[in-house]
């Protein structure tokens, strides 16, 4: 059923038909990981907005892959802009990738990468950077399969 999947840039349209994609994320998110994943009551319909945002821009981008109509994943980057200390003043950055459950495994988050890789190319990037929930398993093994390497840590300190 995979190959029978687009993978294609993001519409204004797709927003409300991502936002289960999108939910299912960040319940699997506050599931596995210590992090705080605590959202705010609007926290759906910010994303909506986030979404649509990364639709219009130039140096964001909204990456979905749809069966039949249905939105079964997305992908949201930007290039951001490093510190100027770097000759690198650019980068690539994965916001947010999230596919449905029913469809995990089936090559679906590669696909998205991938498009992403190909667009970040294109906009003359010399990487992509991407945050993982150290508790996100499957994810990191897909990365790195992927060849993206543990280049920082993050730590938090609670209060």
């Amino acid at each position: 059923m995979a190959d029978l999947v687009i993978i294609r840039d993001g519409r204004v349209k797709d927003s409300g038909k991502a936002l289960p994609v999108w939910f299912e994320f960040m319940e699997y998110h506050m599931r596995i990981s210590t992090m705080d994943f605590e959202m705010l009551s609007s926290a759906g319909e910010n994303w909506r907005k986030f979404f649509e945002k990364n639709v219009r821009s130039r140096v964001r981008k909204a990456i979905v892959a749809e069966y039949n109509g249905q939105i079964i994943g997305f992908l949201l980057g930007t290039i951001e802009k490093r510190p100027p200390v770097f000759a690198r003043s650019l980068q690539a950055y994965v916001d947010s990738i999230g596919v449905l459950d029913t469809w995990k495994k089936q090559g679906i988050g590669t696909m998205l990468l991938n498009t992403f890789e190909k667009w970040a190319r294109e906009m003359g990037m010399p990487f992509i950077m991407l945050n993982v929930v150290v508790e996100n398993d499957p994810a990191i093994h897909l990365y790195e399969k992927l060849g993206y390497k543990t280049v920082i840590l993050s730590q938090r300190k609670l209060l």
